[in-house]
């Protein structure tokens, strides 16, 4: 019910009220897109009725009272507050009789819920009650029957649920609902009873009632006689799902209430078993009546094709919500087929995206939501270009809970007159530029729970065209900063509200607030908040109404946040402001309050002091002040020994801290020196090890073994040179002595890192061939490959003709690129010059130099 009231609110009233907007947003998301269970704040204990022995709780100004009690509530209790509200649940109550009741004339909402002893109500027990609106009876099992004169004195009873009671008969309780005893009625609720069949005259003591909605679910139903609904001429909504009902009875009562003008405005068929199609004849009955709001969720429609709805003018909101959709033909709701189709609700199915606009034009709200598939088959949801451009008239569009991973600047494209857009709880992490462009009009921007700054930071790009949004929530997005020089909000200068809780901030410049001028609420909640140290909202002139900034990890009071709570106090009229700081880490200590302290004094104004003085935020440390209010810590400082604290502390923190940062300092610097030249420090203590124990070998008298070498040369060269390298190749490797050489373009392994592979061909290899050039001598690469080679060279060195460094130089190099190595190589070893006239000299020598025994 709760469902098609603010859907009609929305319909009726097309232009969204600016000021209400966050409040229908709430509703949509809390009552209708992802419902939750009902829960009731009650802090006040009434304590135990004596009469009763049930306990009671209240709500504050006992607007709510509950009383429960299970085996020592035995009877109905007798409260001693009035209240307009009161459930009665949980107790062993097995009798209610007349009398009982007659001292809560005041009631407006009476439950009686889940009390499952309760075996018999008295006629007459709500005789008093005659201003009572909403009377449940719901959740008692042992109840088996109403008596007809039960509800005597509910004149006004508009709403009377019987939920889930022992009812099996329908007949044994519809006389006490006869119009003479409920002339008021307009709802009824009798769901979750086993009656099994509604004969002819099941509603027959009802006629002539007001009655204009009957809700007939998960009632274990299998018949209903066809002229069974005719005495309820009123009857506008009918709610039968989540039965055993077929097609064909369900036809045949539609077309008895519309013989007899019963003009039937809403029919829930939800959960009825339908499979594959909705059925063909059953929807040609509905489109022939004056329903206009048709439930068919839970059923299974894997495909909804172009034929499966015929013609259905009335046909303003459809629910198709869970039914396993996983297609929609391009024409199943073209306006032909829906020409007044306002509502479509298509959340919680198999979707893969929107690949095509099977959408009616007209059409004002779309539910797209949790359309990402089964938790062992998840999809990303894909959106097509220019899939809106027809739908001009949306004003709502969800697309929470689904997989989105990028939207562009065609994604919106035709929603000119969109003004909510829900996206959260996503996987969006990118947002190209111009995105919401197309969306002129939008007022609200759900973006939370979606991974924003995984990939990128948020660009004023991004968000431009969103020139008339109100709300933008990026709640959970990963946000660690905004950025000044490119500032989002500069695209938003009419937003109200800023929702940014739960992400990584810990400073907000005055800068980024700056073109917020209009802002009431801001919300930072759940950040990495410590203080701040420049004026926010003092510098910006922003003023928000409501800041929110609980669960964050505000220790003190800075000079510029105590300045801009000041401001925010002072200067926001007549409005009632709300500043939120519960659940920080405040440390309640001499140097982290007593400037605080001394600038209240001296230059605190009476409202500031009077929020300070009725805050509930508390202290976290030291223990002595744990889960006290800093309030309390304020007004107990002793100025004097705040003076001697803080001279002691500085001193003691100079003796401390000098030492450790000193320490600190030398650590990183060594950390990172390591840390740079990490790969030159290994490779430096291999040979340096080689070395040594090459040199002890040889004072020691033992002899030098032999390394076995993997390769007999390692060839350092630049791509330029590859021809040449291939040349050499096919003299050494193929020619006597068959040399192997490493080259690293065919046996580096794939995926390693290339300077570990350079480091272990290296130490693998007997000589080191530098082929110099002038692309050679450019190269990065090549240049630290020679400075190895040369460290090689050095520290293998051990007074032995050995010299594991062959130059090959070809072509003429420029001086301009030979580093400072390669200038000493060249001019300080005899290296070998490619000639192209004398080749196989060239390779003669080469190979007699790879081939000489150490």
């Amino acid at each position: 019910m709760l469902l098609v009231h603010c859907l009609w609110l929305l319909l009726y009233n097309v232009h969204i009220s600016r000021g209400d907007l966050i409040e229908v947003y709430k509703e949509l998301s809390h009552t209708i897109l992802y419902p939750q269970e009902k829960s009731d704040d009650l802090p006040v204990e009434l304590g135990q009725d004596d009469y009763s022995g049930c306990i009671c709780r209240a709500s504050k100004q006992n607007g709510v009272v509950v009383c429960f009690g299970n085996y020592e509530c035995r009877m109905f209790p007798k409260i001693k507050v009035k209240c307009e509200f009161l459930r009665v649940r949980t107790t062993v109550i097995t009798n209610i009789r007349k009398g009982h009741l007659d001292s809560l004339y005041f009631l407006k909402v009476l439950e009686i819920e889940a009390n499952h002893q309760l075996r018999h109500i008295e006629a007459g027990v709500f005789k008093n009650l005659t201003s009572l609106q909403q009377l449940s009876i719901s959740y008692n099992t042992h109840l088996h029957s109403i008596d007809e004169h039960t509800f005597i004195g509910l004149v006004n009873l508009r709403n009377l649920t019987l939920v889930n009671n022992g009812f099996t008969n329908i007949l044994a309780i519809t006389p006490a609902f006869k119009p003479s005893i409920l002339p008021a009625l307009r709802g009824l609720d009798i769901s979750e009873n086993a009656f099994e069949i509604i004969p002819e005259d099941a509603f027959v003591p009802m006629k002539g009632t007001t009655l204009m909605k009957l809700d007939l679910n998960l009632c274990r139903l299998d018949f209903i006689h066809p002229k069974s609904f005719l005495p309820l001429k009123n009857l506008r909504e009918l709610h039968i799902g989540e039965n055993d009902l077929n097609s064909t009875l369900i036809g045949d009562f539609l077309l008895k209430m519309k013989d007899e003008r019963i003009y039937l405005m809403y029919l829930d068929l939800s959960g009825m078993g339908f499979r594959k199609n909705p059925p063909r004849d059953l929807m040609e009955i509905i489109a022939e009546t004056s329903v206009r709001r048709l439930i068919l969720s839970h059923n299974q429609f894997e495909f909804i094709d172009d034929d499966s709805f015929p013609k259905m003018e009335n046909i303003e909101l459809m629910d198709l919500r869970k039914v396993l959709a996983m297609q929609i033909g391009s024409n199943a709701f073209n306006p032909h087929k829906f020409p007044n189709l306002k509502l479509l609700l298509l959340s919680g199915n198999n979707l893969p995206g929107l690949h095509k606009a099977p959408f009616s034009d007209q059409l004002l709200f779309l539910d797209l939501s949790d359309n990402k598939g089964s938790p062992t088959n998840p999809m990303y949801y894909e959106i097509d270009r220019n899939t809106f451009v027809q739908s001009k008239e949306l004003k709502i569009l969800n697309l929470a809970f689904n997989r989105i991973r990028a939207i562009f600047e065609y994604t919106f494209r035709g929603l000119e007159n969109l003004q909510i857009l829900s996206m959260e709880n996503g996987t969006l992490y990118h947002i190209g530029d111009k995105s919401f462009k197309p969306l002129k009009r939008l007022e609200m921007l759900n973006l939370a729970n979606n991974p924003l700054e995984q990939n990128e930071n948020l660009t004023s790009s991004m968000f431009d065209g969103l020139n008339d949004l109100k709300i933008l929530i990026l709640e959970n997005c990963g946000i660690k900063r905004f950025y000044d020089d490119d500032n989002i909000f500069e695209m938003m200068p009419n937003l109200t509200h800023l929702v940014l809780r739960n992400n990584q901030l810990y400073y907000i410049s005055a800068e980024t607030l700056k073109p917020l001028k209009l802002l009431k609420v801001l919300d930072l909640s759940e950040n990495l908040f410590v203080s701040w140290w420049q004026p926010l909202f003092l510098a910006s002139g922003v003023k928000p109404i409501t800041l929110n900034l609980k669960n964050n990890k505000l220790s003190h009071f800075s000079m510029s946040m105590i300045q801009d709570i000041s401001y925010l106090l002072e200067n926001n009229g007549n409005s009632r402001i709300e500043i939120e700081l519960m659940d920080n880490i405040f440390i309640c200590d001499c140097s982290s309050m007593y400037k605080m302290y001394s600038w209240l004094q001296a230059n605190g104004s009476e409202v500031l002091r009077k929020f300070i003085q009725s805050s509930k935020f508390q202290c976290s440390s030291p223990d002595i002040w744990e889960d006290k209010r800093v309030a309390d810590y304020l007004s107990s400082i002793k100025t004097l020994r705040c003076l001697m604290t803080e001279k002691m502390t500085n001193i003691m923190y100079l003796v401390w801290t000098a030492p450790s940062l000193v320490a600190v300092a030398l650590i990183l610097f060594i950390i990172v020196f390591i840390f740079k030249f990490k790969t030159y420090i290994r490779y430096w203590m291999f040979l340096a090890k080689l070395a040594l124990g090459r040199n002890f070998r040889r004072k020691s008298g033992k002899h030098v073994e032999t390394k076995d070498y993997k390769y007999d040369a390692f060839i350092s060269y630049c791509s330029e040179d590859r021809d040449f390298v291939v040349h050499m190749i096919n003299n050494l490797e193929l020619e006597p002595p068959f040399l192997k050489l490493c080259v690293y373009e065919r046996d580096f392994d794939i995926g390693s890192f290339i300077s570990e592979a350079v480091l272990k061909s290296v130490n693998e290899s007997k000589y080191v061939i530098l082929v110099i050039s002038n692309g050679f001598a450019k190269s990065q690469w090549c240049r630290w490959e020679t400075q190895l080679a040369e460290y090689h060279r050095i520290f293998l060195e051990d007074g032995t003709s050995y010299d594991p460094l062959v130059l090959v130089r070809i072509g003429d190099v420029q001086n301009k690129y030979l580093t400072t190595t390669l200038k000493y190589l060249l001019k300080t070893k005899i290296y070998h010059t490619w000639d192209e006239n004398n080749q196989d000299e060239f390779w003669k020598k080469l190979r007699n130099v790879l081939t000489r025994k150490i």
